[in-house]
């Protein structure tokens, strides 16, 4: 068992995507997780898509966030659960006055080597 202290994610760090589960650091072999920091009107990722194989789950924490994929959009705001298919190109978008704050969880198909 490992607790991942809130400090790791609430630190001065102002990088949006902060990996806080991995294989690396943690021996997880089926899963990451993260959180997404974004302030009024950042884009994650500033530009392009996201997009990998694996299934995503997202959390919205706190603020409202249009999810974009290449089919259209919808608005998650806090206590939203959003699920993205393998595959799907996706970004987010902070559309609140307020800091967004998004845990996701991933279900590699393969463990990246990170």
């Amino acid at each position: 068992m490992q607790v991942i202290r809130k400090d790791r994610y609430q630190s001065d760090n102002k990088q949006p995507l902060k990996l806080l589960v991995s294989n690396k650091e943690h021996g997880a072999m089926n899963c990451q997780a993260g959180m997404a920091v974004l302030s009024p009107g950042q884009r994650l990722p500033g530009a392009g898509y996201s997009q990998h194989d694996s299934e995503e789950i997202s959390y919205i924490l706190s603020g409202k966030v249009r999810v974009e994929t290449d089919r259209g959009s919808e608005i998650a705001e806090a206590g939203d659960l959003v699920f993205m298919p393998g595959g799907q190109p996706h970004f987010n978008v902070n559309i609140s006055e307020e800091e967004a704050k998004i845990l996701w969880f991933v279900t590699p198909l393969t463990v990246p080597e990170n």
